[in-house]
């Protein structure tokens, strides 16, 4: 059972992750003098292909934020059961910091390149480091959440237990 609260630790870390991850590209980009979506539809581009590169903020730019929130959710997810029963900080921390870096490794050289070989090349440097260094701080909450989610489903089982009881 505490391999399932880890997955939704991990899932809901992940999709924080990334919401963060956008936050911050969305910033950069405005620092650059790009529309704030720019990074959404480049995301958006394995989806919709080139043609969002003459696109506006849309369907390309939703496409392109749903993507980047369920692979950064699948990540946190896969990342939870790996570092989700470490117990030191610092173990977490680097942890953390190295899955960060793997993540970012198999987006650019994997998944971002089969989907759209475009992405990677265009991808903004080093706004993408910085953003997955984000991503691994928001990781190491994966052990504590994970704790607080097995805690509270416990209370949740016992207190239907004591209900079941009360009506016997």
């Amino acid at each position: 059972m505490e391999q399932i609260h880890l997955l939704f630790a991990g899932l809901e870390t992940g999709v924080l992750g990334a919401g963060l991850m956008l936050l911050w590209f969305a910033l950069d980009s405005l620092v650059e003098r790009q529309q704030w979506w720019a990074i959404l539809n480049l995301w958006g581009s394995a989806i919709y292909g080139n043609v969002v590169f003459r696109m506006t903020l849309g369907k390309a730019s939703l496409a392109g934020a749903a993507l980047h929130l369920f692979l950064g959710g699948v990540a946190g997810a896969a990342i939870a059961v790996l570092i989700g029963r470490l117990r030191s900080f610092g173990m977490v921390l680097v942890a953390s910091m190295v899955a960060g870096f793997v993540w970012y490794w198999i987006l650019q050289n994997g998944i971002l390149r089969t989907l759209n070989p475009l992405i990677p090349r265009m991808t903004p440097q080093p706004a993408t480091i910085l953003a997955h260094l984000l991503f691994a701080a928001v990781l190491t909450r994966i052990p504590g959440r994970g704790h607080r989610l097995a805690a509270a489903w416990d209370r949740f089982d016992r207190s239907l237990a004591g209900e079941s009881g009360h009506g016997e």
